[in-house]
């Protein structure tokens, strides 16, 4: 196991093979010299053989020029506007502080470029409606919101598990969770920043969020929804009042499901044993994770492995579903999905026979002859690379595996997002007052 995930990392993150170009290729341009776009874009866009990462522009030309030649990237631009006039770029990947999305995106889309936007689209719901009807009326061009865990066969696979089973009863409860350790981010990182909207929510806490939002088809109503903030603990940061290092959100859908999350930019050691004084300054980490818990269901034919069906003959089988991802966040480095199905025969004299069935899974590519693979996926593909083929599809009007992340959905989530801030008594991330 530590070879096949040392292999995935090497692969898939620090050296992809380079692959033969095709003539037609699309031609990115980099909006801004960020730590993300080497994983997110370029190495996935190297093994791509329809992709070039092809110029790039940021703040500081110098440091353009550093990261151009770091990264094999042959043209540098001076300033965003050069780059979004450069004729020979297709498509523009925007990774800038939260705050600046709106307003280059926009621009972006309104020099014909494509567009892969990271997440989360803008600084609030407000701009969100305004991006993706100004998209909508541009039918030339792509617009994608970067996330990528829901394009990964492994989160494929995870839904397929809770929605399309058998075995899969209407759900109980849903839950997501992801950390960080603490100090991975100094009191001067864009995160803290409430005028660049930054916050956990708008960072970290945007994944479990649109995970639990999929995983339960509907949208957290206002009036059953509690969130708790755990304001940013340096002194110098302005607004701090306003700027969440961690949240917990917990609320109920109206079809009575229950969904919990917790996202912590700065965890620190959760054991009992350290004294007390000491605990907040040992930093921790977990595994990020999904964990959904079905209700019971009554079922003919038992998908169990452990147990021969025709003892059941005299009773009627229930089974009751509990599916755990864990590593959703980063699954081609490694991943694990849990399946447990608790199994009850029951009579007229009572409980006639029970079992448990426990499975351990995972999905690094699609299943061998599955329509949504399209034969040049590798083992180390990453998240990333999922994404990029499917923008890539999108681009040249293909069918592609259909997994996609629209319009409608990213403006539901800022939406979210917005309405946990609210109920956490914190202001809405402020708009930059970008004119469309």
């Amino acid at each position: 196991m530590v070879f096949d995930i040392l292999y995935r990392i090497y692969y898939g993150f620090l050296n992809p093979p380079t692959a033969k170009k095709h003539e037609d290729v699309i031609r990115f341009g980099l909006l801004s010299a960020s730590n993300i776009a080497p994983i997110a874009l370029i190495a996935p866009a190297k093994c791509h053989p329809e992709t070039i990462v092809a110029a790039v522009a940021a703040r500081d030309k110098s440091r353009a020029e550093a990261y151009a030649k770091k990264h094999g990237i042959p043209i540098v631009h001076s300033n965003y506007e050069d780059l979004l006039n450069d004729p020979s770029i297709d498509a523009i990947y925007i990774s800038l502080p939260n705050a600046h999305h709106y307003e280059w995106a926009i621009k972006a889309l309104r020099a014909k470029k494509h567009v892969l936007l990271e997440k989360p689209p803008c600084s609030n719901a407000t701009e969100a409606h305004s991006l993706f009807a100004y998209a909508k009326n541009n039918k030339d061009t792509i617009l994608l919101e970067a996330f990528h865990t829901h394009f990964h066969p492994a989160w494929q696979t995870f839904m397929s598990l809770v929605h399309d089973s058998s075995n899969a009863g209407k759900i109980r409860s849903a839950s997501a969770a992801q950390y960080l350790p603490k100090y991975g981010f100094g009191a001067t990182d864009i995160r803290w920043r409430f005028d660049l909207a930054g916050g956990c929510m708008m960072d970290f806490g945007t994944y479990p969020m649109s995970i639990l939002r999929n995983v339960l088809r509907e949208e957290p109503q206002a009036e059953n929804l509690s969130a708790k903030a755990r304001t940013v603990e340096f002194a110098s940061i302005m607004k701090r009042e306003e700027v969440d290092e961690a949240m917990e959100v917990k609320f109920k859908t109206k079809s009575g499901a229950i969904g919990n999350i917790f996202a912590d930019l700065r965890t620190s050691c959760q054991w009992k044993f350290p004294p007390q004084v000491l605990r907040g300054y040992i930093p921790s980490f977990g595994l990020p994770k999904c964990e959904v818990e079905c209700l019971e269901r009554e079922v003919e034919s038992p998908e169990s492995r452990g147990e021969v069906a025709g003892s059941i003959d005299s009773g009627r089988c229930f089974v009751k579903r509990k599916v755990t991802f864990w590593n959703y966040l980063m699954p081609s480095i490694y991943h694990r999905i849990d399946v447990e199905d608790e199994y009850v025969v029951r009579g007229d004299a009572g409980i006639l026979k029970s079992w448990k069935d426990v499975q351990h899974l995972n999905a690094y590519t699609w299943p061998k002859g599955d329509i949504r693979g399209t034969g040049i996926e590798k083992a180390w593909w990453t998240s990333y690379s999922y994404q990029l083929e499917e923008f890539v599809n999108r681009i040249k009007r293909r069918k592609g595996s259909g997994v996609w992340v629209d319009g409608e959905e990213s403006m539901k989530q800022m939406e979210a997002i917005d309405l946990v801030y609210n109920k956490a008594g914190m202001s809405v991330r402020p708009s930059t007052g970008f004119q469309v």
